[in-house]
C-alpha cells in the first residue's frame, strides 16, 4: 500500500486529457496505460526503467527478461480522488493514500493520480510514493533474509527520493525532506522501541515516526564507515530467529550510542548519497502505442477490475462491460477484459465464449488463453461433463509456451491437477515452485509454495519461502501463520508446522 502521509502526483505534463488519447507504454520492466500525450509516457517510462536499472546496480540484483505477465502493470488515473475510489473496498488501505499497489501472481499492479485535484503539474518532479512502493516490489526479487518493518519501510524511502541528473545518472539515498520533522523524534518512536519490532495499532504520528526514524536508521548505516556490515550481522541474525531486539543490540551496540550518533547524523550539514553514472544505466527501447477506440472506451473498467471489486458489485461491472464489448466483437483487449469480468460474475461459459472471440482476433494473446483454461477449471469443478481439468491445463500449457516466464500459468497448470486428482505430478510441482519463485510478492502463492515443500520434507527450502511473508510489513494474517511455522520447522517439527499453515485454509 503506498503511503498515506505523502501525497504524490505523478506530474505527467500539463497537457489536458482532452488533447491526449490512451496509450499503451511496454518498457523491459513496465506496461502503462494512461490518457496521456505519447512523448510524456516515453519519458515516464525511461526514468522508471532507470531508477528500476539503479536498484538492481545498488543492490546487485539479477535483471532476468521478463515477458508481458511478470512485467508491472502501472495505470495512471485522472486525480488522487480516483485512487481512494478504487482502494475504496480493497482490505488494508487507508482513505487518504495517494496511490497504491498490488501484487500478485495474476500480474503486479500499481494505480497511481496523474495530478492533484485540478493543479497541473511539472515535469515529473515528484514519483517519490511510487518509487517507494516500487522499492518494495524489487525487495522481494532479492530477499534472502528477513527484513524486519522499520528496514523495509527505512529502504523503501531510502529509495524513494531518487534524483535524476541531466546527464542521465540516477542518485539514489538522497535526504527524505518530507520525512524532516521526524527523524530525531525520540519521544513518539523511541529508538529501543522501534528496534523491537513490537508495535501494532499505530498512530498517524507514529507510522510518520517509524518512516523517518527507519530512513534515517537505514541511511546512517549505509554509509557510515564505522557502521560498516553492521546491517549484514543484524539482519543474519533476526533471520536465524533471533529477538529482534537482541540482534540489534549485538550488532549496533548501545543504543544510548546510537542514537546519540544519529542526532549527530542528523544535524550534518552534507548527507551521502550514492550516484550512479547514466552511461551505467542504458535504457531498452520504450514502446508507445495508441489504443484502440474499444479499448480506449473499456480502460476505466478494466482498471476497476484488475484493481478488484467487492462481490456484490461484480454482476453490475459485468453489465457494463457488456454493453460495451458487444459494439467491439473483434477487439481482442476489450473481450478479454470481458471475458475476465465473466469470471468474476461466475458466468463461466460466457467467458469462455469471450476468451474465445479475443483469441480469434489475437491468437497469440497470453491473458486470453489463461481465461480461457480458466472458464474450463471452473465449468469442470461445477460438474459440466463438456468441461474437464486436462482441457484447462492444456490452455495453460499454451500460454506457458508463449511465455516460460510467466507465473500465472505455472501456478494455474499445478491448481488444476490438485483440483482434478489432489495430487500434483513432479511437473506440477516444479511449475508451482518456479511460479513462487517468479512472483515472490504474491504471500499466498508463496505460502503454497512452502506448504508443498513441508509435504516434501523439505524444510530448509520451505523456510526459506516463508521468511519474507514473516516480516513483511503488510502480510497481515499471512506473517503471523509464517512465523508459527517457522517456530516448528526451527524445531524440527514439519507436521506441526504443516498444521500451523493450515490455519490459512
Amino acid at each position: 500500500m503506498f503511503r498515506p502521509l505523502l501525497v504524490c502526483a505523478l506530474a505527467l505534463g500539463a497537457t489536458s486529457p482532452a488533447a491526449a488519447a490512451w496509450q499503451k507504454v511496454s518498457s523491459a520492466h513496465f506496461i502503462i496505460y494512461a490518457d496521456e500525450a505519447p512523448d510524456k509516457l516515453s519519458e515516464f517510462a525511461t526514468r522508471l526503467e532507470k531508477f528500476d536499472k539503479a536498484v538492481r546496480q545498488v543492490r546487485r540484483m539479477a535483471d532476468p527478461p521478463m515477458g508481458d505477465g511478470n512485467r508491472l502493470t502501472v495505470f495512471i488515473v485522472p486525480t488522487i480522488e480516483d485512487v481512494q475510489k478504487l482502494a475504496a473496498n480493497q482490505p488494508n488501505m487507508t482513505k487518504n493514500l495517494a496511490g497504491f499497489y498490488q501484487g500478485r501472481a495474476e500480474g503486479s499492479i500499481a494505480i497511481v493520480p496523474r495530478r492533484t485535484h485540478d493543479t497541473k503539474m511539472g515535469d515529473l518532479a515528484d514519483q517519490e510514493t511510487f518509487f517507494h512502493e516500487y522499492a518494495h516490489h524489487l525487495m522481494f526479487y532479492d530477499l534472502n533474509v528477513a527484513t524486519p518493518l522499520w528496514y523495509s519501510e527505512g529502504f523503501a524511502e531510502f529509495m524513494s527520493t531518487a534524483g535524476f541528473g541531466k546527464d542521465g545518472s540516477v542518485t539514489l539515498g538522497r535526504a527524505a525532506l518530507g520525512r524532516a520533522y521526524a527523524v530525531d523524534d525520540k519521544s513518539t518512536f523511541p529508538l529501543d522501541r522501534m528496534l523491537s519490532g513490537k508495535y501494532e495499532h499505530l498512530s498517524e504520528d507514529e507510522w510518520g515516526a517509524l518512516y523517518a526514524r527507519g530512513w534515517i536508521l537505514t541511511h546512517y548505516l549505509t554509509f557510515e564507515p564505522t557502521r560498516k556490515g553492521q546491517m549484514d550481522h543484524y539482519l543474519a541474525d533476526f533471520s536465524q530467529g533471533k529477538d529482534s531486539l537482541e540482534a540489534a543490540k549485538a550488532a549496533f551496540g548501545e543504543f544510548t550510542v546510537l542514537d546519540r550518533n544519529l542526532h549527530g547524523y542528523v544535524g550534518r550539514s552534507r548527507m551521502s548519497a550514492i550516484k550512479v553514472a547514466g552511461e551505467a544505466l542504458p535504457v531498452g527501447p520504450v514502446k508507445v502505442q495508441a489504443l484502440s477506440a474499444g479499448a480506449a472506451e473499456i480502460m476505466p473498467l478494466r482498471t476497476r477490475l484488475k484493481v478488484g471489486v467487492a462481490k456484490e458489485e461484480r454482476d453490475a461491472l459485468a453489465q457494463q462491460i457488456r454493453a460495451i464489448a458487444g459494439k467491439y466483437p473483434a477487439d481482442a483487449l476489450v473481450q478479454v477484459t470481458l471475458a475476465e469480468a465473466e469470471q468474476d460474475a461466475h458466468q463461466y461459459a460466457a467467458a469462455e465464449a469471450a476468451a474465445d472471440r479475443a483469441i480469434a482476433a489475437d491468437p497469440n494473446m497470453i491473458e486470453a488463453l489463461i481465461f480461457k483454461g480458466r472458464a474450463i477449471m471452473a465449468r469442470a469443478g461445477e460438474g459440466d461433463k463438456g468441461a474437464t481439468f486436462q482441457a484447462a491445463r492444456g490452455w495453460f500449457q499454451k500460454a506457458n509456451k508463449l511465455d516460460p516466464e510467466d507465473p500465472e500459468p505455472l501456478m494455474l497448470f499445478h491448481e488444476g491437477q490438485m483440483r482434478d486428482t489432489g495430487r500434483p505430478t513432479a511437473n506440477g510441482i516444479a511449475a508451482l515452485h518456479y511460479a513462487s519463485d517468479l512472483a515472490p510478492q504474491d504471500l499466498g502463492l508463496r505460502a503454497q509454495s512452502a506448504y508443498q515443500y513441508l509435504r516434501d520434507g523439505k524444510l530448509a527450502e520451505a523456510r526459506k519461502a516463508l521468511l519474507p511473508i514473516a516480516y513483511d510489513p503488510h502480510g497481515g494474517g499471512y506473517a503471523n501463520i509464517a512465523r508459527n511455522a517457522i517456530e516448528k520447522i526451527d524445531a524440527g517439527d514439519g507436521k506441526a508446522a504443516m498444521t500451523a499453515m493450515q490455519a490459512s485454509d
